[in-house]
Parts: C-alpha cells; sequence; structure tokens
C-alpha cells in the first residue's frame, strides 16, 4: 500500500495524462466517416482507420478492394465504370472521388465523384463505353428509374448504388414471350418505340407504312394462333405474306369480288389490291384506283347521267365518319335502284301496284329525271285510263302535292270526277249518286255532251215527269242563261226560277182557284194525293183525277136538276184565257145568277132572294106556312090549295106572277067581294118598287 501521499499524486496525474492521450489517440480522425460505413462495426473505434488506409505495404485501394472486390475486377479487366475510367485518371485513388470524413449526411457518390471522373455531373455520365447507349425512352429516364439506389443516403446491406446491373431486356422489363423466343430482345425491339413496336423487324414482303404502320406486333399475330410471333420465330421456313381477306373480313359481295379478280387475273382474296392501298392513312378505296371497268363490276356502270359525276357526290362521307364514304351498302346500289341515291319522291307510293315491277324506269328515263316517259298508254293500265279531253291534261291538273306527306299524290288519286270538277250541279244529285257518277249522263270529252236517255228525271230529282210535264221542254222549267257559268254551264237551275218544294204546284203554277180548296175544313189529300192532284192529273188540268166531288168542294150539293147538268152549264167558258190561261167560267153564287126570279123579288132581303128558303133541289118545298109567314094557317086555311089564296097577278110591263106578298092577313081582305077589285083600281096610284109591287100590303 502506497502511503505517501506524494507518490500517491504522482500516480494520479500521471494515470491522467493517460487517460487524456487515450482520448487524443481516439479524436485523430478528420471527421465523421459516411453512414454507410459507420454502419460497419470494424470500421469503428481504435485500429479501424487501416481498414480503410492500409498500412505499410498495403496500399489504401487493396484495402477499400477487401470490401469492394467487383470494382478491383473491373479495374483488372477494363471492364465496367471503374476499367473504362481514362488512362490518366489514378483510378487506385479510391479518395480521389469518393470522399470520406464528410459527416454521414454525405453520399459518397455525388457530384463531385463524376466531375473527379471526368464527367461534368451523374446526368452527363454517357452509358456507351458499358456497352449500352442509352437512347429512345431510355434516354429520358433518371439514375434511380433503373439504379433504385442512386439517390440513397444510407444503402442497403450488401446493397450496390450502380454497380450490379447487366443489360438483359427482361431485368426491368417482363418477358411477354414468356421465355418462348431465345432471341435477345434488341434483336426485333427498339427503345424508341413502345414494345409492341417491333423497329428492328422489317416485313420484306409486307409493307408496313401508313395504315399498318401503328399496329402492335399482336393485332396481326395474336398469340395462340398459327401467324403468332412465337410460332413464326421457330418456323425455319419464311413466312407467307397474307392477302387482305386474311385478316380483314370484306364488306363486298362474293359477286363483285369475283367480277374484279377476274378483271385483273387473281384470287378473289388478293383483289382488294385494285381499289385499296396501304399506303394511304386508311383501308379506304381511292377513286383514282377505280376504274370504270371495276365500278361496272359493282353492278353499277358508270353511264349516263353517272359518268360525269365526282365520285364524292355519290359517295359522301357522314359527318362522323370521314372514313364510311366508300362504304358498300348491304344490298349493293343496283343501276335502276334509284332510290338508294335519289330516295323516293313519291314517298312510297309505288311501292306495289301495276308499275312496281319496274320501278323509276316504269316512268322515268335512266338518263334524265324529267321530262317523265309516263304517257297515255301506260296510264291505261291504272284503274283510270285517260280518255277524251283527260289525255290531254297535265299530270300537275290531277297529281297535285299532299298535306301530309312531301310528295305529290299519284297512288290513290281519287277518280271521282268531283275531286278535280267543282259540282256544275250545286249538290242536286249528292243523294242520288252511284258507282258511275257524273260519268250517268256525262261524257269525258266535254261536259256538255251528255245522254238524255241516260237521265231519269224522276231518279235523279225526285220529281217524275208524267203527262204534259213529260211533253214540256227542259227549258220550261230549267230557262237557258244568257252566257255560260264558270262550269261551261247555261243550263238553268229550275229552283232559280221557281223557288219552293218541287212536289208543290204551285211552286210553278199559280193558284187559279185563289186558295178556295187550302181552307182548313177541306182535306190534304185524296187518296193518298196532295195538292193539286188532289182533283186535277197530270196531263191536263181540266181533267180530273176521280172527278170532282161538287158538294164536299164548294159546299153546293149537285143533286137532283143540278146534276144532271154540265159543267160548262154553270161555269161558262170564257171567250179568251185569263191572265192565268183559263177558260173556265166562274160559278155562280146565287140562284138568280142563273135562274129568274119567278116571284119578282117579293121575298127579296136587302135586293137578294135566298131561294133555297123555300126550294130545294129535287124540287120539293121547304116552306113552312106555320114558321115563315105572318099568317099561321088555321085547320080550314090549311085544307085549302095555295092557289086559293096565292092568285096570279098581272104585272105593270106585261105577264104575271103568283102573289104571295104583300097580301092582307085579315077576314075582309079575302072575303070581301069588292076587295081585288078596290086594289085594281088603287094599284097604280101606289108607290112602286121596281117589280111594280107596293113595299107593303092591303090591310096595313
Amino acid at each position: 500500500m502506497i502511503r505517501t501521499p506524494r507518490l500517491l499524486l504522482g500516480l494520479a496525474s500521471l494515470a491522467s495524462v493517460l487517460w487524456l492521450f487515450a482520448l487524443q489517440v481516439d479524436h485523430v480522425s478528420p471527421g465523421p466517416i459516411s453512414a454507410t460505413h459507420a454502419r460497419e462495426d470494424e470500421l469503428i473505434g481504435r485500429g479501424s482507420c487501416a481498414q480503410c488506409h492500409g498500412g505499410g505495404a498495403h496500399a489504401m485501394a487493396q484495402a477499400c478492394g477487401e470490401c469492394h472486390e467487383d470494382v478491383l475486377a473491373d479495374l483488372a479487366t477494363e471492364d465496367g465504370f471503374h476499367g473504362t475510367l481514362e488512362p490518366g485518371l489514378d483510378v487506385e485513388d479510391c479518395a480521389r472521388c469518393h470522399f470520406e470524413h464528410s459527416g454521414t449526411a454525405f453520399p459518397l457518390v455525388n457530384e463531385q465523384s463524376f466531375a473527379r471522373a471526368g464527367y461534368e455531373g451523374r446526368a452527363d455520365y454517357d452509358h456507351a463505353a458499358l456497352d449500352f447507349e442509352l437512347a429512345g425512352r431510355h434516354a429520358a429516364l433518371t439514375c434511380a428509374e433503373c439504379h433504385a439506389n442512386a439517390d440513397a443516403v444510407l444503402l442497403p446491406v450488401g446493397e450496390r448504388r450502380f454497380l450490379g446491373l447487366d443489360q438483359d431486356c427482361s431485368r426491368c422489363h417482363e418477358d411477354a414471350h414468356e421465355g418462348r423466343i431465345t432471341r435477345a430482345c434488341g434483336e426485333c425491339h427498339g427503345q424508341e418505340h413502345p414494345f409492341a413496336f417491333v423497329a428492328a423487324f422489317a416485313h420484306e414482303d409486307f409493307p408496313t407504312e401508313c395504315a399498318h404502320a401503328g399496329l402492335a406486333c399482336a393485332d396481326c399475330h395474336a398469340d395462340g394462333s398459327a401467324h403468332a410471333v412465337e410460332a413464326l420465330a421457330g418456323d425455319a421456313r419464311p413466312p407467307r405474306a397474307r392477302a387482305c381477306a386474311a385478316c380483314h373480313e370484306s364488306e363486298h359481295r362474293a359477286e363483285f369480288l369475283q367480277a374484279t379478280a377476274l378483271l385483273a387475273g387473281v384470287r378473289p382474296a388478293e383483289s382488294c389490291a385494285l381499289c385499296h392501298s396501304e399506303s394511304h392513312a386508311s383501308f379506304s378505296g381511292h377513286p383514282e384506283l377505280l376504274s370504270p371497268a371495276l365500278h361496272e363490276a359493282t353492278g353499277f356502270a358508270l353511264d349516263l347521267p353517272h359518268n360525269a359525276l365526282a365520285c364524292a357526290d355519290c359517295h359522301q362521307a357522314g359527318a362522323d365518319d370521314a372514313l364510311d364514304a366508300f362504304h358498300v351498302e348491304q344490298p349493293a346500289r343496283t343501276q335502276d335502284g334509284c332510290a338508294a341515291c335519289h330516295g323516293d319522291p313519291h314517298a312510297g307510293q309505288f311501292m306495289d301496284g301495276p308499275h312496281a315491277a319496274d320501278g323509276c324506269l316504269a316512268c322515268h328515263a335512266r338518263e334524265h329525271f324529267t321530262p317523265s316517259t309516263f304517257g297515255v298508254e301506260a296510264h291505261a293500265a291504272n284503274a283510270f285510263p285517260l280518255e277524251a279531253s283527260h289525255a290531254g291534261v297535265a299530270c300537275t291538273r290531277c297529281h297535285v302535292p299532299a298535306e301530309t306527306i312531301e310528295a305529290r299524290v299519284f297512288a290513290g288519286t281519287p277518280q271521282e270526277c268531283a275531286a278535280c270538277h267543282s259540282d256544275a250541279h250545286r249538290g242536286a244529285f249528292e243523294a242520288f249518286e252511284n258507282e258511275e257518277g257524273c260519268a250517268r249522263c256525262h261524257q269525258p270529252t266535254e261536259f256538255r255532251e251528255y245522254d238524255t236517255g241516260a237521265f231519269e228525271h224522276g231518279d235523279w230529282t225526285a220529281f217524275r215527269l208524267e203527262g204534259a210535264h213529260a211533253r214540256a221542254t227542259c227549258e220550261s222549267c230549267h230557262p237557258r242563261a244568257r252566257s255560260s257559268d264558270e262550269h261551261g254551264r247555261a243550263f238553268g237551275f229550275a229552283a232559280e226560277h221557281f223557288p219552293g218544294p218541287s212536289e208543290r204546284c204551285d211552286t210553278c203554277h199559280a193558284d187559279v182557284h185563289d186558295g178556295r180548296f187550302d181552307r182548313p175544313d177541306l182535306p190534304l189529300a185524296v187518296a193518298g194525293r196532295t195538292d193539286c192532284a188532289r182533283c186535277h192529273d197530270a196531263e191536263s188540268f181540266a181533267a180530273a183525277e176521280d172527278g170532282f166531288e161538287h158538294e164536299r168542294w164548294t159546299g153546293y150539293p149537285m143533286a137532283e136538276f143540278h146534276a144532271a147538268l154540265e159543267c160548262t152549264e154553270c161555269h161558262l167558258p170564257r171567250a179568251t184565257p185569263d191572265a192565268l190561261g183559263r177558260t173556265f167560267g166562274t160559278a155562280p153564287k146565287a140562284c138568280a145568277d142563273c135562274h129568274a126570279d119567278p116571284h119578282v123579288a117579293q121575298f127579296a132581303v136587302a135586293g137578294a132572294t135566298d131561294c133555297a128558303r123555300c126550294h130545294q133541289d129535287d124540287g120539293g118545298l121547304a116552306f113552312d106556312h106555320q114558321r115563315d109567314s105572318r099568317f099561321a094557317l088555321d085547320e080550314t086555311h090549311a085544307a085549302l090549295e095555295c092557289a086559293s089564296c096565292h092568285v096570279p097577278w098581272p104585272l105593270p110591263g106585261g105577264g104575271e106572277a103568283v102573289r104571295y106578298k104583300p097580301l092582307g092577313v085579315e077576314c075582309a081582305d079575302c072575303h070581301d067581294p069588292d076587295f081585288l077589285e078596290r086594289a085594281e083600281r088603287t094599284l097604280p096610284r101606289r108607290k112602286k118598287n121596281q117589280d111594280g109591287f107596293s113595299p107593303r100590303g092591303g090591310g096595313r
């Protein structure tokens, strides 16, 4: 045990110095090493410097090479990045490019490293020295897209920053052929285009420009097919060029393909090139390749009027697909199938009928649409043959534009006269029309030509012409106008001259009876006959249908004496007809109109004598002495004869008359012997009336 304090202090001081020396030894490095090296235990601590810097005869490059053997191998074989550096560089001085002791945040490979190696920077490095020139798509890649650790500060354990890659495409790219092709990818594929584009492979017998240039190999060489890339790569025989039909389905009819192949002397499958060319941007046909002979093979010869048309006039590209301009319709357009291009201006009216089989050529020429070739003879095949005046009428006069369709009406045009001609009869015969229509009477030449025998007045007008009416001229009821109307008609309308119902006689004839027989107490019909026909027939006004019932119509019975008389004995005929043409005289209204008054107005009242008060038609008397006189007959007087009291009386002008009034009613007026004598003497002195009798009798 050291007990001397001085010695103890000295030993402590020595220990402190040694400790400080040891600390100084551990801190002689110029700075912290990189994060990648700092991760290795053998590169940390006392004595670790020699691991990288070497010692004695052991050079620094040899020390680095103990860990980086691949770098030493590249230097020895002059391969790889380090083996291809310029000879003037001290490639064995690793520290020239890789800086250590700059801290863990500073990578060993940096921009300065590439600058020391002779490049402006990492991006300026040229891979051509490695026999892998970056071209096309690879030239645009960043380092990190191929070298995953290019920008890493701390490299993963066991990995390299740039070294260790090879040029096998499958290292970065999936092998689309799955190992079935042993050739290197570069033999077919370049770096300028996508993998689907085989830049280095030339189709010697198959042009790949334009239309085929943008296709991927698989578009033509489908997997699993006889034309697959893998199948052809293993076949020693040279591939045979395929015809268009091997890949493209033809839209043409077989007849057209055979016709074009025959013209060119090739197989139908190889005839596409006659019209189509792969040198164009599309497969569509092109006018300069199609000759008139080839066009005729389509079934459509370019004759008049199509020979002067441009292709685009018929083959018009759609607004959305310009490549469809020469698309061939199925079925193809034919030489006579005009509607395929021109549409149907008749809106399908001739889809059936007698001219349907001939199509447009039934009416139109191939060379021109107008004028029409459809004439009178062709029209005869229709239900309406053109005859007489109709043959010279223009088509547009009868076939007018329709309201419902944008076309003239041909099929189904009405055949009735009224469809084209206004009714000259103003609808008078509408109720009597039949299937013949106007043709029942009129001829197709002119309206004024008609068959009078075909017109039955009774059937068409409900007024049957009988008797005198049948003998009358038409103008009697239908007087002709001075000039024709718009229909060419001068024949008058009966209703305009004789307005009123046609079944009434007074519509045309004046009533010569002045309405005497239209009284309410008279019958409106007799045996089904009305109006004048109740008495008159159609033959003559003077004739009666069933005889005239005098008492019914006049209220004056024709009995006994009167019944034996002729009508003209009472209705004296006129010497000349009256304004109505009537010669039948007016009937008398009183007995005195026909008979002289035997009583010389003894019974006149107000100047008229009513004979019927006493006399009857059969000759009997209707006089009742008790009722009708001032002197009632008693039993004595009733037994007397009338002549006992009513004796003849001489008239002043000559002659005599039985006196009835005035007579006296007193006894003396009859039984006084002197009465009559006195009366005779005094009679001339009395005031007499026109008949010679005093107004009053004696005894008053």
